[in-house]
């Protein structure tokens, strides 16, 4: 109802498209009833060691040390559903049967109408009489896509060495670490048939070097220079998990596992100015640069016409969007950020309990897509704001204690989609500012109240494709308020 709409966040439907849902129910069956059985659950195995000796070179104190650890981590989805859907025999359990129903005609600040809505309860009790009674009134088709099975062993041994020149302070050493993975996930046909199980294993080694240089201008002044290489290795469930399916709606929702990932390395280059203030206090300001090879990213495929997943297909009617993790190529991240921290004892009288805590932080960052992606463009990485900031007054004086924040992130990529600003455009965070503040008061003999009061500014979160008005998720959860006591023990002076 474009007539209706002032919001392009707010869009609007004819009083039709409600009337239909809240007084025709009885055109509302049951389209399907989907149960989940089965565990999913994770066992670790691990253990470690370290040694450390300390020698002189020179003049010079130094240690040395030397550390191993060795995990094994077996996690498994031993799930399936069971998807009830009508065979278009009997009679359909409508929404009208159900007489207790959840709605809100002020939903979303009265932007929405809500409702109505059975108890899930309810609805399950009524399916499950009728189908003990007329188990010829729905078709069974179980699904074990989502069952995966993988083993990770992570051997790792390294070498350190620490050693000050006056006001120098180097540190150096080299990690190895080796992985070995094994995974089983199930396989299926064209058709959405089950072929079996597939058995995936793979192996690396990962030689990582690190330096830290410090060099002391003064006894409350220092200059780090750091050099380190490091890597993500993938979620497991990344790695592992065979299929998820959405089929209530258009398109059809795909989520893919993704057995073929590698591990996420990065060579890192950080220089950070520290200078400590007196009595209490610190500012610090610095630069780093990470350059990344084959960084994990969750990337979506829209209106995808061709395939099978989970019994569902895609087609030129009904299109896919599927998402995966994939590697991405390479990518670079720089940026600089400063803080500043101080409590203001030097001021006057009340004034001295004041503080103030705040930090900003930039960054610019660049992926190449490999040549499987079909983009030529070099997109932010995901999960990168350009902008965050905070900033938080305090205050501590005699039985107060007071916090105030404000934090910022602004909007970034949560995932790629085409890299247009369209609907089929990457997937955005919102940005975000939020308004928190926490403060207690101490009374006596270890009672203190404490109140508290989270996201105050009721500030959105949410997500969009391309441009802000092509809305994923928009949602305000309202502010969190909390007040109470909280006892301490106090410890007398033993005698």
């Amino acid at each position: 109802d474009l007539a209706n709409t002032k919001s392009l966040y707010l869009p609007q439907w004819t009083p039709a498209c409600f009337t239909e849902a809240y007084t025709n129910q009885s055109n509302f069956p049951l389209s399907r009833m989907q149960i989940s059985h089965g565990l999913t659950a994770q066992l670790n195995l691990q253990g470690s060691a370290t040694a450390a000796k300390r020698y002189h070179l020179g003049s010079h104190l130094s240690t040395i040390e030397i550390g191993g650890k060795f995990r094994n981590a077996h996690k498994f989805a031993n799930s399936f559903r069971d998807n009830y859907s009508p065979s278009g025999t009997g009679t359909p359990i409508l929404l009208s049967d159900f007489t207790s129903k959840f709605s809100n005609s002020n939903y979303y600040n009265g932007a929405y109408k809500l409702g109505p809505n059975p108890n899930f309860s309810d609805i399950y009790k009524a399916f499950s009489a009728d189908l003990a009674a007329n188990p010829g009134n729905y078709t069974l088709t179980p699904d074990i896509s989502s069952q995966f099975d993988l083993i990770e062993k992570v051997s790792a041994g390294y070498v350190m060495d620490t050693i000050d020149f006056n006001k120098i302070r180097l540190v150096a050493g080299v990690r190895f670490e080796g992985t070995n993975l094994d995974t089983v996930a199930p396989v299926f046909d064209a058709n959405g048939n089950f072929l079996g199980n597939t058995k995936l294993n793979g192996s690396y080694v990962k030689v990582l070097p690190s330096a830290s240089l410090r060099f002391a201008f003064k006894h409350d002044t220092n200059l780090r220079v750091v050099y380190s290489r490091g890597f993500s290795r993938p979620d497991p469930q990344d790695i592992a998990q065979a299929l998820s399916v959405d089929n209530t709606g258009s398109p059809i929702l795909v989520s893919l596992g993704n057995p073929n990932l590698k591990p996420e390395t990065a060579d890192n280059i950080d220089v950070l100015f520290e200078h400590y203030l007196n009595p209490f206090g610190v500012i610090t300001a610095g630069y780093f640069y990470k350059n990344l090879t084959d960084p994990i990213i969750s990337h979506t495929f829209d209106n995808v016409t061709t395939g099978t997943f989970g019994g569902s297909t895609c087609s030129t009617t009904v299109t896919c969007r599927i998402s995966q993790p994939v590697n991405a190529g390479s990518a670079w991240i720089n940026g600089f950020e400063a803080a500043y921290l101080q409590h203001l004892t030097f001021l006057p009288g009340a004034f001295a309990g004041l503080g103030i805590s705040a930090n900003y932080g930039y960054t610019a960052s660049r992926t190449s897509f490999g040549p499987d992606f079909g983009r030529t463009d070099h997109p932010r990485l995901v999960r990168n704001a350009p902008h965050t900031w905070n900033v938080s007054p305090t205050y501590d004086r005699g039985r107060v204690s007071i916090r105030v924040g404000f934090s910022y992130n602004a909007q970034n990529i949560v995932g790629y989609g085409d890299g247009t600003p369209g609907p089929f455009g990457d997937n955005y965070f919102y940005p975000h500012l939020q308004f928190d503040a926490q403060g207690s008061l101490r009374l006596a003999h270890g009672l203190s109240f404490v109140m508290y009061g989270l996201n105050i500014n009721n500030e959105v979160f949410g997500f969009y494709n391309g441009s802000p008005q092509y809305v994923v998720q928009r949602e305000f959860y309202r502010p969190t308020i909390a007040a109470g006591f909280r006892w301490s023990p106090l410890r007398e002076n033993q005698k």
